[in-house]
């Protein structure tokens, strides 16, 4: 058996990002993984699981000036700075070694932000990393995969995104990516509506009629749109291999209901397999000193594990 290599970075260190995937490494030792860790020392050191992983993973330790003086829960200019430098550091490993499994813990965008201006998060950070135009975020686990067609732009603004090549440009990357990526050998993709009631059959808005013109135009079959308020019913969610929503909460809101523990956010159309858990920071959960589940940060590296490059 070929050992598999993942290259994490370990998130904002005021997070759970350390603990999550401390813990999530421990579940894998046994396994034929070469581990790749990049974060500071200090701060792993911190943390029971530490000592159960040490041996069996490779650290980068950025060794970040005053890093022993944060506090847990408590994002600052410092751990975004931090943040941001673990994964520029588990990039230059992938370079260097010629890794293709990338994880992420979760960073705090505000607090990247404050070092890193117009920072929006891992997907198009990355996505300007690799010089690549047409990707998508998928939340995928192992009831449904959902792929945002819009992610981090205000509510308002997400009709006048919205346009045939959009459309297009992100069915042809959910066709591959089920194809070639989850070995779906004829995949069922829906569309959901942006308007009530799939709009066509009561409010006719322009939306929907930008999203029918693009899925005539696509070669293979696609369904919808569809009304968002039946679409995630367990009954329809078994007739389709992955629902497209127009905004970030349409799909968010049902997937983290229905996946929360076991759902995964994986970035489409880069040359690499980048995944990560489907929560943020838990920043409130890390100041009371309660222990974060792992359990979405070990699916992330299930999923980097069983996706082909």
């Amino acid at each position: 058996m070929n050992k598999k290599s993942i290259v994490i970075s370990s998130g904002d260190p005021a997070g759970c990002g350390p603990h999550v995937t401390l813990e999530a490494v421990k579940k894998f030792q046994k396994q034929n993984i070469d581990f790749f860790l990049a974060g500071d020392k200090l701060i792993f050191e911190r943390i029971a699981a530490y000592k159960d992983v040490k041996n069996n993973v490779n650290f980068i330790n950025l060794k970040t000036p005053g890093i022993e003086k944060i506090q847990k829960g408590c994002p600052s200019k410092l751990t975004g700075a931090a943040a941001l430098s673990y994964l520029n550091a588990a990039l230059k490993i992938m370079k260097e070694k010629g890794v293709n499994r990338l994880v992420t813990a979760p960073l705090s965008k505000e607090a990247v932000k404050f070092t890193q201006e117009g920072f929006c998060g891992h997907t198009e950070y990355l996505a300007a990393c690799f010089k690549v135009n047409n990707f998508a975020m998928m939340m995928a686990s192992k009831s449904l995969n959902v792929i945002l067609l819009s992610r981090h732009i205000p509510l308002r603004d997400v009709a006048f995104s919205i346009n045939k090549k959009i459309v297009h440009d992100a069915l042809s990357l959910a066709y591959s990516a089920l194809k070639k990526q989850f070995k779906i050998k004829n995949p069922k993709i829906v569309f959901v509506s942006v308007n009530p009631h799939a709009g066509l059959d009561t409010f006719l808005d322009s939306e929907e009629k930008k999203i029918v013109e693009a899925i005539r135009e696509f070669k293979a079959k696609v369904y919808g749109p569809y009304p968002c308020d039946t679409i995630f019913a367990k009954e329809k969610l078994k007739n389709y291999d992955c629902i497209i929503c127009a905004y970030h909460d349409q799909g968010m809101i049902p997937f983290k209901i229905l996946s929360f523990y076991d759902g995964v956010n994986v970035t489409l159309g880069l040359p690499i397999i980048r995944t990560s858990p489907a929560h943020g920071t838990a920043f409130d959960l890390m100041k009371t000193g309660k222990k974060p589940s792992s359990l979405s940060m070990e699916a992330a590296i299930k999923m980097a594990l069983k996706l082909s490059a």
